[in-house]
């Protein structure tokens, strides 16, 4: 269980790793062979084979955390002579944390009312103002949800000639509306490998892109900008994944689709039985990981209350939303009502998907927000 859940009956994240005996032949065999990071045996290996896992013609390099990719692709994208960089205040705290650390500032735009992604109308009226200083967009495929408009968001990235990275930290093995798993999209995908995720290593990430220049120029950067010759032709930072935490990654990769069925299985169930006008469920849902589940619902607080006392650790992602946490917004830009952010905000609960989860379970946690909708 995770820090902090083991009081809950059924806790919020619970993630799933290989047997100890399986990993212990690893193990044996890194030690074997005095490799343990720097981009070994078993670093390349999962590089590849993740990448292979979404989809043909896509390039990929593992990083030692999701934050460290969105960084350092960040870094590589963004005009040096640009400030500002678009991400929705409906969003991980991290996403705006990168911006910042980049010495940019982040531009909150609110999110579309029923898919809860980040609004499109928003950021092109911001780009048409201030053109000429956009240095890039950091687009979050919300809770692991491929973005429907993905299409739309591309035009208009490619209209304007700024990068677009996409945050799809809970989206491996998620999938667009067409079908096609998120990575391959804008100019790069970063996916997480954290221990809250469904593809779970404990720290960790990948990042994808059509691009095998840029897959390259990133290994570079992500070893303190060495050169084949370990000479430094560019300024870099260490953001390697080792290679024990690169075994577990292809173990879970043997599994991973399977599971990830199972967890949509538990998703359906949901749906099936909250299917209620009181309870509005994210665009594209079924066709995420299913990291966990979130809906709005009336009555938030009371039905939140009511879970933690029925055994259930429930979250309540995003909130507070960006736009309302000081050390933030004091280096950020607000220019836009972020009306949809906010009633999304004091309406939203975050469900447990738990692969261990049976229908007592769900029906169990459906219940007691039936009741809660029932006593508004």
């Amino acid at each position: 269980m995770m820090a902090g859940s083991m009081q809950y009956k059924i806790p919020f994240i619970k993630p799933v790793f290989p047997a100890p005996e399986v990993m212990a032949e690893d193990y044996k065999k890194i030690i074997a062979s005095n490799w343990f990071t720097n981009f070994g045996p078993y670093e390349r290996e999962l590089s590849i084979k993740a990448t292979e896992f979404l989809g043909k013609d896509l390039h990929g390099t593992t990083v030692a955390n999701c934050t460290l990719g969105l960084e350092i692709a960040l870094r590589t994208l963004a005009n040096p002579d640009k400030k500002y960089v678009i991400i929705p205040s409906f969003t991980f705290a991290a996403v705006a944390e990168v911006v910042i650390n980049s010495g940019l500032v982040p531009v909150f735009i609110d999110i579309e009312k029923d898919s809860w992604q980040p609004s499109i109308t928003q950021a092109k009226e911001f780009i048409d103002k201030e053109s000429t200083d956009v240095a890039g967009i950091i687009l979050p495929n919300v809770f692991g949800v491929g973005n429907k408009a993905i299409d739309k968001w591309e035009d208009l990235a490619q209209s304007k000639q700024i990068p677009l990275i996409i945050d799809s930290a809970a989206g491996f093995g998620s999938k667009y509306s067409d079908g096609e798993f998120l990575g391959g999209r804008g100019d790069c995908e970063v996916f997480s490998f954290h221990a809250t995720k469904p593809f779970a290593i404990g720290e960790g990430g990948l990042i994808v892109s059509k691009s095998k220049e840029l897959i390259d120029k990133l290994r570079k950067m992500q070893n303190f900008g060495f050169n084949d010759d370990r000479t430094v032709g560019m300024i870099g930072t260490n953001a390697k994944l080792q290679e024990l935490s690169c075994a577990i990654g292809l173990r879970q990769l043997e599994s991973y689709a399977d599971r990830l069925e199972l967890r949509r299985s538990i998703i359906n169930k949901y749906q099936d039985l909250l299917s209620t006008e009181d309870v509005q469920f994210q665009e594209n849902v079924l066709l995420s990981t299913g990291a966990f589940i979130s809906v709005t619902v009336p009555n938030k607080e009371k039905i939140f209350h009511a879970l933690h006392d029925a055994g259930v650790q429930a979250r309540a992602y995003y909130s507070p939303t960006l736009h309302k946490i000081p050390v933030i917004t004091e280096k950020s830009i607000t220019s836009f009502s972020l009306q949809n952010t906010e009633e999304v905000e004091n309406s939203i609960l975050s469900l447990p998907v738990i692969e261990e989860m049976n229908a007592d379970y769900i029906e169990l946690i459906v219940d007691v927000i039936k009741k809660g909708i029932k006593e508004q």
